[in-house]
């Protein structure tokens, strides 16, 4: 009988607690709903309530939200925050969730930074891994990219998964294409716009099938110091990079792409920048086949290249004691020495890059390639 008592005041007890639980929960959800729908004063509600009211903050609406931001609650300046910032108001967002950095829960941490990721606001982000505030996953590694860092500071599982590598990664070559052609950069944008023009050539591969196979795009972050301006030709270190012995062999050509810098190509390397046009890529792919620039050419080229007679690449002949080609018509490559001519009275891709590949041209380059594959220079 004795056991029986002390069982039934215990479910009492229990009871109890419940009730009084239940009611302060229903309390609580009655002063938040009170902010929502009968316009009670947000402020003295929250402090009756400041548990319930953190867990609900986004929940307000951004009037309420705005008034406790302005009374320095933390949790109502992260909400507010995160509403500026979804309007667009991101100067004045950062007012309020900078505030909030030092109370927000490591959860509330992450929803910051993909809101901030969502705009690229790369500086903020930044701010908030000084700060020790930016959580280890996808975003971290997105600002590592960005700034940068050295390969070793990446997660390989977090590049694959962007369907690129790291330098320190095995690249297997594709034995069905004629060459194989390494897509190299420092940079995030770099692998993004390298990645552009792989699919690109996949959907309409020049000037045939299986000729060029492209490696995914490759992180070589410090690894390398690339320092060019916008009009100058893009250039990257290589004598002093300790690049060239993580790089994978057996690739015939490679593409390094800085963030600025214009294009060229020299010695089976090409440069081009993350700015640059799929049009311009196609171009610089056929100087990897020999193919000269049918613009007038720098100086310095034209003071040897234009002494020379003959054919000095398959889109471009030399008359200084020949006679051209029958068909071939004035280009403006060489303004001193010989004259020069090109297959085309009208412009090409080798001229003005967005004219694209021409039926002439595209065969130009088939036969050169199927003559010649194994004299071009390699990487």
């Amino acid at each position: 009988m004795k056991a029986l008592a002390n069982y039934l005041k215990l479910s009492a007890l229990l009871l109890c607690a419940s009730v009084i639980s239940g009611s302060s929960n229903k309390q609580n959800s009655i002063g938040f709903w009170q902010v929502l729908h009968a316009k009670a004063n947000v402020i003295d509600s929250y402090w009756q309530f400041p548990r319930y009211f953190a867990n609900h903050i986004l929940q307000l609406p951004t009037t309420a939200l705005a008034t406790l931001a302005r009374n320095k609650i933390a949790d109502a300046q992260y909400g507010y925050g995160l509403s500026l910032l979804s309007n667009n108001q991101t100067e004045t967002a950062k007012l309020f969730w900078q505030a909030s950095l030092d109370k927000i829960t490591r959860a509330q941490q992450k929803k910051l930074a993909d809101s901030l990721f969502s705009q690229q606001r790369w500086q903020d982000l930044a701010l908030l891994k000084n700060q020790n505030k930016l959580p280890k996953g996808d975003i971290f590694y997105h600002l590592q990219l960005q700034q940068q860092a050295p390969i070793e500071t990446l997660s390989a599982s977090f590049m694959n998964k962007l369907g690129f590598l790291l330098a320190s990664e095995q690249v297997e070559i594709q034995k069905q294409c004629t060459f194989n052609v390494l897509m190299l950069s420092d940079h995030r944008d770099g692998l993004y716009r390298l990645n552009q023009f792989r699919n690109a050539y996949f959907q309409n591969p020049e000037p045939s099938l299986n000729t060029f196979c492209f490696s995914k795009p490759v992180y070589v972050g410090s690894a390398i110091s690339c320092n060019s301006t916008e009009s100058s030709r893009a250039k990257c270190n290589w004598q002093q990079s300790s690049l060239k012995k993580r790089l994978p062999t057996g690739f015939d050509f490679a593409v390094m792409m800085p963030k600025q810098g214009t294009a060229s190509v020299k010695n089976g390397l090409m440069h081009i920048n993350s700015q640059a046009s799929y049009a311009v890529f196609l171009h610089e792919l056929m100087h990897f086949n020999g193919f000269e620039d049918e613009y007038a050419l720098p100086a310095k080229k034209q003071a040897w290249l234009c002494q020379l007679d003959g054919f000095v690449a398959p889109n471009l002949f030399i008359a200084k004691k020949s006679v051209a080609p029958k068909g071939w018509h004035k280009s403006q490559s060489c303004q001193q020495g010989g004259t020069a001519y090109k297959p085309s009275a009208q412009w090409s891709i080798m001229q003005y890059q967005q004219l694209g590949l021409s039926a002439q041209y595209r065969v130009l380059w088939q036969t050169h390639i199927a003559l010649n594959a194994d004299l071009f220079v390699r990487f």
